[in-house]
Formats: structure tokens, sequence, C-alpha cells
């Protein structure tokens, strides 16, 4: 089977499993889990599904965070699942392993990056203000670090800074250009605006 079919079936599979979780996520949860355990192969994603498993069955607090994803606009809530659960933990586990055995060297599941060291506050005890404003990625630069990425299988990005969302005009940019990806950002919360929100809704694919 070619890796396009293959990517194609295990998508639908994704999609009508998030449909079932819908209705009732606390009662189906475990329910969809023994299912997928039931009939995945032998040794197929073992770890990520027992990480997922024991998340459920624990109730902690990586659960109580997959509950309030039912919070949100199902359009982010269905690309988030799509990004997080299939590109990046499981197709992307996938093609690292792949890479690491061929290259002999580790693939990271997620990359994380600075697009600025500038800031708009100056809190007490951080970095930020020692370095300035003057470093900064081009949006060309992260664009290929995001590119080199996809291809080595890793579809996570979390940005620092600085704060990210000074450059939030080329961030909107890089989730438009990377709809596969899942982008996240360590920020102060204060640039975030009605037009920013919209925009959000908009890519579907960034998380502050």
């Amino acid at each position: 089977m070619n890796n396009s079919i293959k990517d194609n079936m295990q998508n639908f599979a994704i999609s009508q499993a998030l449909k079932y979780i819908e209705g009732c996520p606390e009662e189906n949860l475990p329910k969809l889990m023994a299912l997928v355990d039931k009939f995945t192969p032998a040794g197929w994603y073992e770890s990520q599904r027992g990480a997922i498993r024991n998340t459920i069955h624990e109730k902690n607090n990586w659960y109580q965070l997959i509950l309030k994803i039912y919070d949100l606009d199902p359009d982010i809530r269905k690309t988030f699942f799509q990004n997080f659960l299939f590109n990046a933990s499981l197709k992307g586990s996938a093609m690292q392993n792949s890479i690491k055995e061929k290259e002999g060297c580790n693939v990271p599941w997620a990359i994380l990056l600075d697009p600025t060291s500038a800031c708009n506050l100056h809190c007490t005890g951080c970095w930020a203000a020692e370095y300035g404003n003057q470093l900064n990625l081009s949006l060309a630069d992260i664009h290929s670090i995001i590119s080199q990425g996809e291809q080595m299988g890793t579809y996570m990005y979390i940005y620092t800074g600085g704060e990210p969302l000074v450059r939030k005009k080329d961030l909107i940019e890089l989730c438009q250009l990377h709809p596969d990806s899942e982008f996240l950002a360590f920020t102060n919360g204060t640039l975030i605006d009605e037009a920013f929100c919209q925009e959000m809704l908009r890519v579907k694919n960034f998380v502050p």
C-alpha cells in the first residue's frame, strides 16, 4: 500500500473516530481506545497508544485538558486533533523513526524557536529585556525551518521569545503556509485582540 493511500485511510479513520467522540467524550473516549487496541496490529504506535490509554484511565491533567478542548470552536478542534494526533503523533512518529534508523540520529517531536527577542513588556527578571529587539528570524528562515522539519516528520512548533506575537502577522502567514502543522506560542497575551482572534479562527492551527 503506498503512503498516500495509507494516509488517506488513516485520515478517514480519525475523522470518523472524532465524530464518534463528539457525542459524549467522557463516555466514548475509553470505548474508542478499546476498539483501537482491538483492531490495531501488534506494535503499531504502541507507545503512543499506551500514553493515551493511561491518560484516559488516570483522568489526570492531560485528560482534563482533552475535555476542555471540547469547549473550542468545532473547526479548530478538528484541526487540532488532526494535526496533533495524526500528523504529529502518528504519521510524524513513523517518519521520525524511519529517518532515525536510516541516518542514525534523533528527530525531534517538536521544535522550539524564537521568532524574535523583542517584547512589548519589560518584566523584572525576564531575560528578553537584556537582549532588546534586534534579534529576529526572518519569515523566510522560519518557513525553511518548518519545511525541513515537516520533511522529517515534525509537525509541532512552539514559539518562545521575546514575545512571539510581536510578529503575529508573520505567524499567521506561517500557519497558512503549513496547514498540516500545529503551532503553539508562549505569550503574555496582551497583543491578542479581536482581529487576531478572528485570524486564529480562520487559520485554525495556532494555539496561544
